[in-house]
């Protein structure tokens, strides 16, 4: 397995944080139960099984997991009312963070973004990656591959404002935002070229704050100094990028899909922009990545919880396997 020395900085740094009180939402599989256990385990998380008793004790049997000592708190079996249960909890503080366990994103998505909810915040709700490729000197931030299929303008400045947020709780004080394109120079035949121009203008004006913004950048001048002075780019964010701002969702995929399959890269990823952080597990995540997501969330709720009230005391019911 590729070490992973960015990554591991942040769960020594992790470790001297609470443990975050966390609801896994209708966690009706091995590996979601899994992500629960080794939580509390490793003193990550807090957890809370949110879902139909009956289904959860029966996949905690078939796995031989034993669930006794994590908290449940009991709904229909149906995931969206497991979702809005969770959400609920999340809204009244119960809770400081969301997992999806074994149910379709769109259910918990839905019930996060509903007007009703109570989760949304100033931002956009946008996804970002926490990137750890063997060999390279850093770790970057990289968005909205997930989330936001072919983002305008508008949509694109909460994006960034997202990601620069996320540096900030990771400990990034100033970090360098790389708006990327297929090239560095403006042209009416690549519309995205001109969003990055106007979202480093926007960062210059004031209406993009906490980090330096430059754009439009390709991903090698973005990455490397080398390529930058080889590609004729002077802007002190070119080689030193802390986070990429993807052109949509196609871009995005492609490009954290290939880091892993060729580099075997670490991409833990979180949704950004509500009241709490959200893990969207991927089918096909390894339990590596679920916990690292873990550990962004931890990050997070912990930038969040400056300006939040505790929580209240949780009422739940243990659960045997």
């Amino acid at each position: 397995m590729p070490t992973r020395p960015h990554f591991q900085r942040l769960v020594e740094r992790v470790r001297n944080l609470p443990a975050l009180p966390t609801a896994i939402v209708y966690p009706c599989d091995r590996d979601s139960l899994q992500v629960a256990l080794s939580g509390q385990f490793a003193g990550y998380l807090a957890p809370v099984l949110v879902g139909p008793e009956a289904r959860i004790a029966d996949a905690a049997a078939r796995a031989g997991l034993d669930l006794s000592r994590i908290e449940l708190i009991d709904t229909p079996d149906d995931p969206a009312e497991a979702a809005r249960r969770a959400v609920v909890l999340a809204r009244d503080g119960a809770v400081r963070a969301l997992i999806k366990g074994s149910l379709y994103p769109d259910d918990l998505m839905r019930a996060v973004a509903a007007p009703d909810a109570g989760l949304r915040g100033e931002h956009r709700l946008t996804h970002a990656f926490f990137m750890d490729v063997p060999g390279f000197g850093r770790p970057f931030i990289l968005s909205d591959a997930v989330l936001n299929i072919a983002p305008n303008l508008a949509a694109k400045r909460e994006i960034v404002q997202n990601a620069i947020d996320l540096a900030h709780a990771l400990g990034i004080a100033n970090p360098q935002v790389a708006v990327l394109a297929a090239v560095e120079g403006v042209t009416a035949a690549l519309p995205a070229t001109g969003d990055a121009a106007a979202l480093a203008k926007m960062s210059t004006q004031g209406l993009i704050t906490g980090g330096a913004v430059a754009g439009p950048l390709t991903a090698d001048s973005a990455l490397s100094s080398d390529a930058a002075r080889v590609n004729g780019v002077d802007d002190p964010v070119a080689g030193h990028a802390d986070v990429l701002i993807v052109p949509g969702l196609d871009a995005g995929s492609l490009m954290v899909r290939t880091l892993t399959a060729i580099s075997g890269a670490l991409a833990a990823g979180i949704v950004l922009g509500a009241k709490v952080p959200i893990v969207l597990a991927g089918r096909n995540d390894t339990m590596e990545v679920r916990m690292a997501a873990c550990v962004l969330a931890s990050f997070i709720a912990a930038a969040q919880a400056q300006q939040t009230p505790a929580p209240p005391a949780l009422a739940g019911v243990p659960i045997a396997a």
